[in-house]
């Protein structure tokens, strides 16, 4: 079964198959970068939305690095390349995150998420009720510009439950 859906994830990525619905609610992105804010936004101000995310009682999350971080507010504002063919989000929060990291216990700052659906049956999209997603502290913003997710820029910070909000 793995090496079928191996096979099928690289005969879609050789093909240029893109993920998209009926309605073409994935984020498409473009190479529209603003140097001063180090970010790429989408070419549709339709395909923005605004993502609640919650910690999920009794699992790692954000909790786990930044106290009172059960629940945070952000944008997603870039979609994300990732080396192992899954969709990641870049969620620029409302609020500057404190967090620190297990081993340094230095207090660090972070502007930036990156959140994906935890399942390929329940991708992130617009529209999300608490889809299970899993999410990273990006401590590199160097990531923001890159054109292939390096998941050494982020740190692991568990799961949570997206939820889109109207701003």
């Amino acid at each position: 079964m793995k090496r079928l859906i191996f096979i099928l994830s690289a005969v879609s990525l050789l093909s240029g198959c893109k993920n998209t619905t009926e309605n073409e609610t994935s984020l498409k992105q473009i190479k529209v970068e603003d140097l001063n804010n180090k970010e790429s936004y989408t070419n549709n101000a339709n395909n923005k939305f605004f993502i609640k995310l919650n910690t999920i009682y009794g699992e790692n999350g954000l909790e786990d690095y930044s106290k009172g971080s059960e629940e945070v507010f952000g944008e997603i504002v870039k979609q994300l390349n990732g080396s192992d063919g899954s969709e990641y989000y870049l969620l620029k929060l409302d609020k500057i995150l404190e967090y620190t990291e297990r081993e340094k216990k230095i207090p660090l700052k972070t502007s930036y998420l990156i959140i994906g659906g935890r399942t390929v049956e329940q991708p992130l999209r617009k529209g999300a009720n608490k889809t299970l997603v899993n999410v990273a502290i990006v401590k590199d913003e160097t990531v923001l510009t890159d054109e292939l997710l390096d998941f050494s820029k982020a740190i692991f910070a568990g799961y949570g439950e997206a939820t889109e909000v109207t701003k």
